[in-house]
């Protein structure tokens, strides 16, 4: 399943960074501001412990997405302590994770593409352990609120996850009211 998993985030996120990292080509990169791209990773790392978390605890097959994920972005020995601190800090219990959401709005909320792929993202680590849990689900949808996504719009995301999941062969276990 994590295969899977993989596969369609490493096909989403690749194809979103690298057309967000196309240089010369007229496209505009919304990472290439150094505060944007901070507070981008930031609001990963944190979201992705919080969410991981949700259900009580955090299960192998979300570490292992969460490091597939560092590797994506080629990231340093240091950087990769950060984002676990990051990971681990969004983990604890009574985190807030509204003040890192409105900061992240401020920074990065006039690019749709960044909002897409953090909610894309967490909603396919939400599933990476094949089951869709319901404190996942309602952490999921008050991300995508903060995000500024509708319920129809957020519903129809995950939908757009589970049917590839679903394509591609995999099985997602759900014990929520979404299927």
């Amino acid at each position: 399943l994590l295969g899977i998993f993989g596969a369609f985030i490493g096909l989403f996120i690749g194809s979103m960074i690298d057309r967000m990292m196309m240089y010369g080509s007229g496209a505009v990169n919304p990472l290439q501001n150094t505060l944007r791209q901070a507070v981008f990773l930031e609001t990963v790392f944190i979201s992705m412990g919080k969410l991981a978390k949700a259900d009580g605890r955090v299960s192998e097959e979300e570490i292992a997405h969460v490091e597939a994920f560092m590797q994506k972005l080629n990231m340093t020995s240091d950087h990769r302590q950060q984002a676990i601190s990051l990971f681990k800090q969004g983990a604890e219990p009574d985190f807030d994770i509204v003040p890192i959401y409105q900061r992240f709005m401020s920074v990065c909320g006039h690019t749709r593409h960044l909002k897409e792929v953090l909610l894309v993202y967490l909603i396919v680590l939400a599933l990476a352990d094949g089951h869709y849990h319901p404190a996942e689900e309602a952490l999921l949808k008050d991300i995508s609120g903060y995000l500024g996504y509708s319920q129809a719009e957020f519903g129809h995301m995950v939908d757009m996850v589970l049917n590839q999941t679903h394509f591609a062969g995999g099985k997602v276990a759900t014990e929520s009211s979404l299927e």
